[in-house]
């Protein structure tokens, strides 16, 4: 499954410390410079302590983590939409991911006197260059579609009224994402691609140690401002994180269990990015491997059987389900079945989070 997380955010606000952290790649790796286009790509295991109990059940060669895509693009420059500072080619970038990852600044930028920190101002360069993009590309067609109308089209006559009212939301500043939009208008709007519907989650990037009140007022005010914007909100120290994951998986357990931490910010923030695209896991457990996959929120049997294999959707017959709360009361399939656990489903099953799953495949 390919759908993408970008991390965007103003020049400095540390999306490229946090991409590294995220996918290993460590402090050696290259940040972006100002005018560098290209991003960085990298593939994440999901972190899912559901798994190391399956195996605690069920003897096996290996384990595999479900993955997350994550595109670290370069710093979103005032005047983007306009082109400036290769802005277009970066509004491109983040026209291709389907969700956003907002990082936000809450410390000095280098060479910055002072502790001059605005995260709402940066927020609003960032929306306001992704609204001017997307109000720009409503217009274009709106304006195509209005002659289309002419002709009686039915849907391009609500095509024309969908894309005036996002038009005049974007004028008032407003994101096309914070509009009560319905499915069919929400579908109609998908060739558009706009930049301003896709799912946020900000981060606010704080530095170590303890915060100033002036730090926590502002953390408090952009967590409110995002709650309205109906997004998500996580905090995370940046270079603190970037530095734990330089150390072996033991004593990064052990350093977070001295602080009272179960997770480390970054498998916060991997799970919420999981969720934030409406991704949900299902296992499957054998002797060869037991693996999380992944599949979209309100998909059925056969929709789930096909992440495993294409053919495996058109030839699905049924599914044999349990749960892990089975599995760890009766620690084998053969006791789930014979306590009457084991459920048999059809096609018209809505997959849940965690099913632990066999497809019968004709």
């Amino acid at each position: 499954m390919s759908l993408k997380c970008g991390i965007v955010g103003m020049p400095n606000c540390g999306k490229s410390t946090i991409f590294n952290a995220l996918t290993g790649a460590g402090a050696e790796a290259a940040s972006f410079p100002f005018s560098t286009v290209q991003p960085n790509v990298g593939v994440v295991p999901v972190p899912d302590d559901r798994l190391e109990r399956i195996h605690a059940w069920v003897e096996t060669k290996k384990v595999v983590a479900a993955e997350l895509t994550v595109v670290d693009i370069a710093g979103l420059p005032k005047g983007a939409s306009r082109g400036e500072g290769l802005g277009n080619k970066f509004l491109g970038h983040i026209k291709e991911v389907d969700a956003l990852l907002h990082v936000v600044r809450f410390f000095p930028a280098p060479g910055q006197e002072g502790d001059g920190i605005d995260p709402l101002a940066e927020i609003e360069v960032v929306e306001t260059e992704l609204a001017l993009a997307d109000l720009e590309t409503v217009e274009r067609n709106l304006e195509r579609v209005t002659k289309r109308a002419r002709t009686g089209d039915k849907q391009m006559v609500e095509c024309r009224e969908l894309f005036a009212k996002i038009r005049d939301a974007l004028a008032e500043g407003r994101q096309a994402r914070s509009m009560d939009l319905s499915a069919h208008e929400q579908e109609l709007l998908k060739p558009l691609f706009l930049l301003t519907t896709k799912p946020v989650l900000f981060v606010a990037n704080i530095p170590d140690g303890e915060l100033s009140a002036e730090v926590q007022s502002l953390l408090q005010q952009t967590e409110a401002r995002a709650h309205e914007q109906g997004c998500e909100f996580l905090t995370l120290m940046g270079r603190f994180e970037a530095e734990l994951v330089e150390l072996p998986e033991d004593e990064r357990r052990e350093f977070l269990a001295d602080a009272g931490l179960e997770r480390s910010g970054l498998e916060r923030l991997i799970r919420t990015s999981y969720h934030l695209l409406g991704l949900r896991t299902f296992f499957t457990a054998g002797p060869k491997e037991i693996k999380a996959w992944t599949f979209h929120d309100g998909d059925r049997g056969p929709q789930a059987a096909g992440v495993i294999h294409t053919d495996f959707e058109k030839k699905f017959i049924r599914a044999q389900i349990y749960g892990l709360e089975e599995l760890e009361e009766h620690h084998t399939e053969a006791a789930i079945k014979a306590a009457g656990k084991l459920r048999v489903e059809g096609k018209d099953y809505l997959m849940q989070d965690g099913d632990i799953a066999h497809f019968l495949i004709g």
